[in-house]
């Protein structure tokens, strides 16, 4: 793994540090690796559905909505 370095504010230690002393992670490290993880996943799936939205509007059946008018 490779060493991180970020500045943040107090009250953002003081919660992590919280996080941990309640046992939700095993340290300040792992809680931010998750934070990275669901962020990735959010974003992943931010492109996935905007391609899918992209792509299902290609083939639209513009009889099927007039329907709906």
């Amino acid at each position: 793994m490779t060493t991180l370095s970020a500045d943040v504010t107090t009250q953002m230690v003081k919660w992590a540090d919280s996080q941990v002393k309640k046992g939700l992670y095993k340290s300040k490290s792992e809680l931010v690796r998750e934070l990275f993880r669901e962020k990735m996943t959010k974003e992943r799936y931010s492109l996935w559905s905007e391609k899918a939205l992209a792509k299902a509007s290609e083939g639209e059946d513009d009889k099927y909505w007039e329907s709906y008018l």
